[in-house]
């Protein structure tokens, strides 16, 4: 007999605050046009639209879609060619909790938000469900399903599910309350999580099943088991999460919140499903957030025991959401945070059509993430925190180089430099992932995890 294994959600802390109360439009770039460096003509191969003497570019026709290959392809061939942006007088959404929300410049969401929001794109929340008769709520509600009840509306009587939506599609430009990352997107709620948080896997499995047999071009799952079981595989789930791959569902699953070293949470540590850890205020990883040669990336998750931009909040991840009965915003932490951001991005990057497929997308977060600890891949960030910005300019095949001096030495190698979060760039023994208990008697006089906290 299978043991049973508990599945609940991937929450560490949560805050309310009480808060009084700038228009962004979905700025994408041209279809069918690409811009070309210098005056090419017929002869060359390309059909002229404009030219434009002065700055002496031409814009050629491209079949629509096939923008970026094209930009691809003539930088193959020596050209100066990229895709014709469109750009609007507006630039940050004008929501005015969005000053809470630290995550969006840690991410570059303001620049990426200039290029695509997520439109013509579909989101499953596999969670608690969604609360009904929000202020603001999430932009674009589809096809909500409840698998404990097909004929009821997948009420959220925990909040958490209602947060996730909220940080993956929450209402822009309403002037009120706060943001989602791709607030054009639609989120497609399926109660999987019962009012207490809890599922099992074969709830997941029908709401994946559900999801992808709906539409859906995400699965965020901010849910999992215990990392202490170190779980890669389930018989039930499994077979569900191989369908979603096999219909180019993008999964994206939280790492958990144990504060474990060597094992993530499952479903995260499945193959097929982008494993999401959970970065601070300082773009650490935090200490809760589960690491693993498995995890793949890292967004912003938060830390409600720390105040680093001094706005009297606790670091949170800050979205709408209804907790025993109350509406507010409310500042959660945890990985459950971190997913949707991710969820978010991956939808981001599939409206304007970055990448298409599972694996595509994937590639095009871990390459285009950035450094955290070591380079390249580490058990404790991955392959790095998400770039929106980055994200969406990715092309396959095309690396971009860092950018030149940007004053940031690792001066003690520990992978880490100052300005990236090493209280002490000269000890190597000091870093953002060392236990403050060192020394003799577990006390140093040292802050070795640069937490504020100096041992003694």
């Amino acid at each position: 007999m299978q043991s049973k294994i508990k599945i609940t959600r991937t929450l560490a802390l949560f805050a309310a605050i009480s808060l009084p109360f700038l228009v962004l439009a979905n700025a994408d770039f041209k279809q069918g046009e690409v811009i070309v460096q210098g005056k090419v003509s017929e002869k060359d191969g390309f059909t002229v639209l404009r030219y434009y003497p002065n700055a002496n570019i031409t814009v050629v026709q491209v079949s629509p879609g096939k923008e970026l290959k094209k930009v691809k392809n003539l930088r193959q061939k020596g050209k100066s060619a990229h895709v014709n942006v469109s750009v609007s007088k507006s630039s940050v959404p004008n929501d005015p909790l969005i000053s809470v929300q630290w995550q969006w410049a840690n991410i570059n969401a303001e620049q990426a938000w200039q290029l695509n929001t997520g439109a013509n794109t579909t989101v499953a929340v596999l969670d608690t469900g969604i609360a009904s008769a929000p202020s603001d709520g999430v932009n674009c509600l589809t096809l909500p399903h409840n698998v404990y009840n097909t004929s009821a509306f997948p009420e959220d009587g925990d909040g958490h599910g209602t947060h996730v939506s909220g940080t993956i599609a929450q209402t822009a430009n309403n002037n009120v309350g706060a943001v989602g990352l791709a607030f054009d997107a639609c989120v497609m709620p399926v109660k999987v999580l019962d009012d207490s948080g809890s599922g099992g896997m074969a709830e997941i499995a029908e709401g994946i099943y559900y999801a992808v047999n709906n539409g859906a071009h995400v699965i965020n799952m901010s849910l999992g088991t215990n990392a202490r079981y170190n779980i890669t595989s389930d018989p039930v789930l499994d077979v569900a999460l191989d369908y979603a791959y096999s219909e180019g569902v993008v999964v994206v699953a939280a790492s958990g919140n144990d504060g474990n070293r060597k094992n993530l949470s499952y479903p995260a540590s499945y193959p097929s499903v982008i494993s999401v850890g959970a970065t601070d205020y300082n773009n650490s990883v935090t200490s809760y957030s589960n690491k693993s040669n498995l995890l793949d990336i890292v967004a912003p998750g938060g830390d409600m025991n720390a105040d680093r931009n001094g706005d009297g909040l606790g670091d949170g991840i800050l979205q709408e959401t209804r907790v025993d009965g109350t509406w507010g915003y409310y500042l959660f932490q945890g990985t459950s945070m971190a997913s949707p951001h991710v969820a978010a991005l991956s939808a981001m990057l599939i409206s304007h059509r970055t990448a298409t497929t599972p694996d595509e997308v994937k590639q095009a977060l871990t390459e285009s993430a950035t450094d955290l600890y070591s380079s390249g891949h580490d058990k404790t960030s991955g392959y790095g925190l998400i770039n929106s910005i980055d994200a969406l300019n990715w092309q396959q095949g095309v690396t971009t180089p860092p950018p030149p001096g940007d004053g940031c030495t690792d001066n003690d190698g520990d992978g880490v430099c100052y300005e990236n979060g090493d209280c002490d760039d000269n000890n190597s023994s000091i870093f953002p992932g060392a236990n403050d208990r060192r020394g003799k008697k577990g006390r140093d006089n040292i802050d070795n995890d640069c937490n504020g906290i100096i041992d003694g």
